[in-house]
């Protein structure tokens, strides 16, 4: 925006450019401290590169100037008081999947001993690399070889559990048969009265697309992207390479060169979090579209600290839960019914949250 508000005097009057080039951006670039040699320009790699560093300079502000989890519980109504005989009740089923391991979390969350100084070398050299094709490992970070293979390992579990018959002889209401059942449900998609939704993160994205392929092959569903998912950190990986209405150019991994747009609807996704807005009011915006859904049932591709958050905001304050303290394992699922009354407010039902496959992490 500062580029195209540029004025170039031209024969003595001045007049505004109507796109800025790739030497303004150069010219630029001092200013926001990035590193541009004069003769990279018109190479296409260099402009790739030019571009990420602005995606970094961008990532950086949001990481100091971010207001994400700037709130409390004490910000939020306690859900204690949705009136459950309220004649006007509305129930969903959510399905919660989390996604598998990323980059970032290979590098950042497996110990401090003397592989991760070995793990961050690595990943700044391959983002060295990966810049030069308009690509990171660090900003929304893809999923890592494990977390390939823990999406992987959700297609699995589910075709196994879908063969399984021991449901009849168990109680309707164990938690094993609803786990069960549940599990069955997620691999077939008999129904229409579903819908997959995911954040616009890689990592997330990805994990619905392998785990659940079977199912989307056989049903031709599309995974909607919904930004409003944006994991809730301050933190370069939770930064989206997506633009509004838009998918990633490259997926990262496996997927790297797979079309996107024909698996992933992006008509709702708005683009990246802005710094001012709050965590809260995403998962607000999220539960406001849930209940102006007509199907019943919404399986959701997406992050652990945001799932967390969605546990503490409409579990009852004073209620001692799991959900509430620790996250749903890396390829986790976790399925609950959230309902609504006549007045707006919302509430888990407690004994309805059944863990699908892994469940919270220990």
């Amino acid at each position: 925006k500062v580029l195209e508000r540029r004025r170039v005097r031209i024969g003595g009057q001045y007049e505004r450019r109507r796109r800025p080039s790739l030497d303004d951006l150069c010219d630029l670039a001092p200013t926001l401290g990035l590193c541009i040699r004069s003769e990279m320009v018109g190479d296409e790699a260099a402009k790739r590169v030019v571009s990420m560093q602005v995606t970094w300079f961008a990532a950086v502000f949001y990481l100091v100037y971010s207001k994400d989890k700037a709130f409390s519980l004490k910000q939020v109504k306690d859900a204690v008081h949705t009136n459950l005989k309220d004649s006007q009740l509305k129930t969903k089923t959510i399905v919660f999947i989390r996604h598998g391991e990323s980059s970032w979390n290979e590098m950042f969350n497996r110990g401090f001993g003397p592989g991760f100084v070995l793990r961050v070398v690595r990943g700044l050299i391959l983002e060295f690399h990966r810049m030069t094709l308009g690509d990171s490992v660090f900003i929304d970070s893809p999923l890592g070889v494990r977390g390939e293979k823990e999406a992987l390992d959700i297609c699995r579990y589910l075709r196994s559990q879908c063969a399984q018959e021991t449901t009849k002889t168990l109680s309707p209401q164990s938690a094993l048969a609803k786990s069960l059942s549940l599990a069955q449900e997620l691999y077939r998609g008999d129904g229409t009265d579903t819908r997959i939704v995911t954040s616009n993160l890689r990592r997330s994205m990805n994990t619905v697309a392998i785990g659940l392929q079977d199912r989307i092959l056989r049903t031709d569903e599309k995974i909607e992207i919904l930004s409003c998912l944006q994991e809730i950190s301050r933190n370069v990986d939770t930064i989206s390479l997506s633009s509004a209405r838009g998918v990633q150019s490259n997926m990262g991994g496996s997927k790297s060169s797979i079309d996107a747009e024909k698996i992933f609807d992006p008509s709702m996704n708005k683009g990246n979090k802005s710094p001012s807005i709050r965590g809260s009011e995403r998962i607000k915006d999220f539960v406001h579209w849930i209940f102006n859904q007509d199907e019943g049932k919404i399986i959701v591709s997406g992050h652990s600290l945001y799932f967390r958050w969605f546990f503490r905001m409409h579990l009852p304050h004073g209620l001692q839960h799991i959900a509430k303290n620790k996250k749903i394992a890396n390829g986790g699922i976790v399925a609950f019914d959230l309902v609504q009354d006549s007045k707006g407010s919302v509430q888990i039902l407690p004994s309805s949250i059944t863990s699908v496959y892994l469940g919270f992490a220990k």
